[in-house]
């Protein structure tokens, strides 16, 4: 597990351009396999402390949010509806016309959760 690493790879992610599909860029975080669930929120929050620390404190919301939009007959870009799926909680900043949200991918109940970043230039409903 090494942070600058995973540092390193949301700047890189940043720095790509983005493809029209799917309009973003994505990757799990830290190690593949968590000694435990708690290992793997205190992962996100480390990383979480240190974007902050770069960029102010970031938007926190629930995807519940997306998901009332899109019943409602609301467009939802790809990159948000994905985190719908999979996400219960998001942190998310804008930087530059790119939003980076880190979240821990933790609706799949019977897998550890993951610690996830994905980067759109779609702006969130």
């Amino acid at each position: 597990m090494d942070i600058a690493k995973d540092l390193a790879r949301i700047d890189g992610l940043r720095a790509r351009e983005i493809p029209a599909e799917p309009g973003y860029h994505q990757a799990v975080l830290g190690p593949r396999d968590w000694p435990s669930e708690e290992d793997c929120y205190a992962y996100e929050a480390a990383l979480a402390e240190l974007l902050t620390a770069r960029w102010g404190e970031p938007a926190r919301w629930g995807t519940t949010t997306l998901v009332e939009h899109g019943a409602r007959g609301g467009r939802i870009a790809e990159a948000w509806a994905l985190l719908t799926v999979f996400a219960t909680e998001l942190r998310t900043w804008e930087v530059e016309g790119t939003w980076v949200v880190l979240t821990v991918l933790d609706r799949e109940k019977e897998e550890m959760p993951k610690v996830f970043v994905l980067i759109t230039r779609e702006d969130p409903p």
